[in-house]
């Protein structure tokens, strides 16, 4: 579609149902869901009116597989130039997949739309305020598999690493094993050793010899002179880019060991200094990254400085607690 799309201009019956072979809704939405090509002007505009006016109670649910492929095909072609339209219809799809107590392919494809136009939050909203039936999850292994690995793939974009890392690990263990599971053991991989946790090891040869890569790394601090070019490990977008910002994060984490060991404060322009940042923007998202592990300093984002903490106290209340124990004894000492 190479105008945008606007949801107010809705144009007549005969215009939004030329190329629709019935005039049943199920029967439209099936054409669309097979619809090969790009979707015209009056079926953005159909769907867009489905989806807003979707009532769980009101839809037959054997056919969530075809909604759930309107919605990711839709969201799809409006991701770039309507991403506002999108934002509309998930906000309105999460209030009506509530209701439902048991997971379907409408439900892997409302995470997939979240993911695809950069919806996190209201993915990450849905995925934490839902239960599903356990009963329910047996019959169909497939769709709880990709669900959890869309919503561990939010709950990692939304900073919940414990969140993120209990979706992988439910999406991993299901069977039958798939590509979602093994994507999911990669995932677990490097979000563990981003933060620093055990890595597993894996019977899937490829995420073995993964691992077996990442272990090598920390134990040399490969970290050091990690170069795409000249690192085999690298072979997909994912492990990439884990790497690269392993990489800084690792070295930002080495450096601050050690000024924690000479003074109790350090200025982000000395940390920019030394590593060359742009804004302050990126070190403020790797410090609270490394934070989030070690918990080692409270972060100054107005006066741009970080603070040490010394058993989880700054520099600052050790100074007052050593303080209020001298006047202590002082006094003790002159009752003596």
């Amino acid at each position: 579609m190479n105008q945008e799309f606007d949801e107010n201009d809705i144009p007549n019956e005969q215009q939004i149902y030329s190329s629709f072979q019935s005039q049943s809704d199920v029967s439209k939405i099936y054409f669309l869901s097979n619809h090969q090509s790009k979707y015209e002007d009056q079926h953005i505009i159909y769907l867009f009116k489905y989806f807003m006016e979707f009532q769980i109670n009101k839809i037959d649910i054997q056919y969530m597989n075809i909604y759930g492929t309107c919605l990711s095909k839709f969201t799809n072609q409006l991701k770039t130039n309507n991403p506002h339209i999108i934002t509309k219809v998930l906000s309105h799809l999460r209030n009506q997949l509530q209701k439902i107590i048991f997971l379907t392919e409408l439900h892997v494809a409302f995470l997939q739309s979240c993911i695809m136009s950069y919806n996190y939050k209201i993915g990450y909203q849905f995925t934490k305020s839902k239960i599903f039936l356990q009963e329910s999850q047996d019959k169909k292994n497939q769709i709880i598999i990709e669900y959890f690995y869309y919503a561990g793939l939010i709950a990692n974009a939304q900073k919940d690493y414990d969140e993120a890392l209990r979706c992988y690990k439910i999406a991993y263990k299901m069977q039958p094993a798939s590509v979602f599971t093994f994507e999911a053991q990669k995932l677990e991989s490097l979000l563990s050793f981003r933060l620093g946790l055990e890595l597993k090891n894996w019977p899937n040869p490829q995420n073995s010899v993964l691992v077996s890569k990442l272990k090598n790394i920390i134990e040399n601090q490969g970290f050091k002179n990690l170069q795409e070019r000249d690192n085999d490990v690298i072979y997909d977008q994912d492990i990439n880019i884990c790497l690269k910002e392993w990489s800084i994060q690792a070295q930002l984490y080495q450096f601050l060991q050690k000024e924690q060991e000479l003074h109790s404060k350090v200025h982000f322009d000395f940390i920019n200094h030394n590593f060359h940042f742009f804004e302050y923007e990126t070190l403020i998202g790797l410090l609270m990254n490394i934070n989030n592990v070690h918990n080692m300093f409270s972060i100054n984002e107005e006066k741009h400085y970080l603070e040490f903490k010394y058993n989880n106290l700054t520099y600052k209340e050790i100074n007052s607690k050593l303080e209020n124990r001298y006047d202590l004894l002082k006094s003790l000492s002159q009752k003596k």
